[in-house]
Formats: C-alpha cells, structure tokens, sequence
C-alpha cells in the first residue's frame, strides 16, 4: 500500500497552457512543446516528443523570454510518444511567464511505495 503525506512547494501553481520551445543543454536542436501549469519555481510540460531524463538541464523560451531548468522527474505513456517533464527553474528572477506569479506556498500530496 502506498504512503502518502504532504509535502510544501516553494511557490503555488498557476495552470496555464502555452506554447513553448526547450533545448536540452549541449545540444541545439529546439523542440516544441506546452505547459500545464507553471509557477515561479518552476513548470509541467505536456507534448514533450524528445528524449531527457531527471537531472538534465534545459533552456525553455516563452515568447522572447528564456530561463534555464532542471528536470525533475519525466512521465512517459506507453500508447504515445509525448512525455510530460516536471522542471525546477535554475533562473526565477527572470519570471520567464511575464508578470510575477503568487509567491505563497502550495501543499500537495506525495505518494510513496512502502519498504
């Protein structure tokens, strides 16, 4: 049976669905791809077709903004080619998304396996 307990994020998420393109570091192809909901710390992406595993560093441009992240964690489904990436933004002084988002913290429940 799994575990659950709660958890604080730095900062709460804003859902929000917009166009964005990354390039994982060291390598210059650009990719497309969406967010899901960002925050001031950080963004779920959704439609990610190339290929990043949790640590790697990636570049995410939204309009003619950019910060640098780093991949948290990576969900692939089994019927489809898209991920979606969880990233920390390295960078949150830039406010990649424009105007600052609410600073207050968020809870949100973390499930574990049991040992």
């Amino acid at each position: 049976m799994p575990h659950v307990h709660t958890v604080k994020r730095r900062s709460k998420r804003t859902k929000s669905v917009v166009p964005v393109s990354l390039r994982i570091a060291g390598n210059e192809a650009s990719h497309l791809a969406h967010t899901l909901d960002v925050s001031n710390h950080g963004v779920k992406l959704g439609g990610c077709r190339c290929e990043m595993k949790v640590g790697d560093k990636i570049e995410i441009r939204y309009r003619h903004k950019q910060a640098q992240f780093r991949v948290a964690w990576v969900i692939s489904h089994k019927s489809s080619v898209e991920r979606q990436i969880g990233a920390e933004c390295l960078e949150p002084e830039k406010q990649v998304w424009g105007a600052p988002l609410p600073q207050q913290a968020d809870e949100y429940e973390e499930k574990s396996a049991r040992d």
